[in-house]
């Protein structure tokens, strides 16, 4: 008799034509699901963008409705005759004088934060610092003292905004070493290069800002019929230059003072960072989210947004564009062509023709629209 000797296919592996097959179908698959993936996490974090937007818009208009009808911005007061200034005392014990508008808004951002961290003294104290304009990137200190909410409330951070969130979650670093603006000394060619960029008490702040800035009409006078106010500056969009021997801001502006509040930003994101290269807001395909006066929330194209303006540079008509080339902040996104790209941008919204009393997109308007941040009815 013979015995028969069965065979029998291991069943512990692949072969290797069975290898290609699944590494072929799992490359497909990839290729399909990968994008969806982004796509959905894009489409998430818009949404995370719209919804933290909606909510600064409410706060905004509570902060109205409880001070006269004002857009929230810095109020404390500086110099207010030739020799008349005022002095603030803040919690470090410290007394300082302010001979302008624009540095008593700096010792009050100041006052702020260090009331709110407790970081009066020692290697982390939070310091004055009067070399900059508070009132565009750092208006949400008004709004969370305000609330009296976390100085670090995501709401004010673009879910996608990956630089901020990093900085607001580790606050005390902004030495050498840590990847905010500037700490690393000069970035190269192509990046703003300004020496005060690397101030420590600029450095200090990074942490404590927003995704989401306020247009220069909200805080500032809209320099019509050549009334001193901030304008664009050519050389950099990070700057603002002077129109007039001085420029009052303490006052602020008042909701009722925008004439459109359905086609007028009010707050806007910097970047479009749901988009591949997060574009700069000024570029024409930028879809960035913007709350409008309101308090709605689109992502309508910049390119489909009225040009901008500058009371420095009218044009014989008064309404010649304002075009400038964007040049990044050190770790900021840089330009779609590259560092150095000098492509002249309309910076829209930003500086609107008309100020408050302009329109951004022409949008369905309907004047005294309840709705309206800051208004009562």
């Amino acid at each position: 008799m013979h015995s028969k000797v069965a065979t029998k296919r291991s069943t512990s592996g692949f072969t290797a034509i069975e290898l290609i097959a699944v590494i072929a179908v799992g490359a497909a698959v990839s290729a399909h699901v990968m994008p969806m993936a982004k796509r959905a996490r894009s489409n998430a974090q818009g949404l995370g963008s719209t919804s933290n937007l909606m909510q600064v818009g409410q706060a905004a208009g509570m902060y109205g409705v409880d001070n006269a009808d004002r857009i929230p911005t810095y109020s404390w007061e500086g110099n207010a005759g030739a020799s008349i200034s005022y002095r603030y005392t803040l919690p470090d014990g410290n007394t300082y004088t302010a001979r302008s508008d624009d540095q008593a808004a700096a010792i009050q951002q100041a006052d702020i934060l260090q009331r709110r961290t407790g970081r009066i003294d020692g290697e982390f104290a939070i310091l004055v610092d009067l070399s900059r304009l508070p009132q565009r990137r750092f208006t949400n200190l008004i709004l969370l003292d305000y609330m009296d909410s976390p100085l670090f409330d995501p709401v004010f951070i673009d879910p996608a905004d990956a630089n901020l969130l990093s900085w607001a979650a580790n606050p005390l670093e902004y030495g050498v070493g840590s990847t905010v603006p500037y700490a690393n000394g000069d970035p190269g060619p192509g990046y703003d290069l300004l020496g005060l960029w690397a101030n420590e008490g600029i450095r200090q702040r990074w942490a404590f800002g927003s995704s989401y800035q306020a247009v220069p009409a909200a805080w500032q006078p809209d320099g019509l019929d050549g009334a001193p106010s901030y304008a664009p500056v050519a050389s950099t969009p990070h700057l603002f230059a002077v129109n007039g021997i001085r420029v009052e801001l303490s006052e602020g502006r008042r909701f009722s003072e925008v004439r459109f509040p359905t086609a007028k930003v009010y707050q806007f994101e910097e970047f479009d960072r749901e988009q591949a290269g997060d574009p700069y807001f000024g570029y024409d395909q930028a879809r960035v989210e913007k709350l409008m006066f309101d308090g709605s929330v689109n992502n309508l194209a910049s390119g489909d947004a009225n040009p901008s303006f500058s009371v420095l540079n009218p044009g014989l008509n008064g309404k010649t564009e304002w075009r400038q080339t964007y040049v990044p902040l050190d770790t900021f996104p840089v330009p779609l062509a590259g560092l150095g790209d000098d492509t002249l941008i309309s910076q829209r919204f930003r500086w609107t023709l008309g100020g408050l009393q302009g329109i951004d997109y022409a949008t369905p308007i309907m004047p005294g629209n309840p709705a309206a941040l800051g208004r009562e009815r």
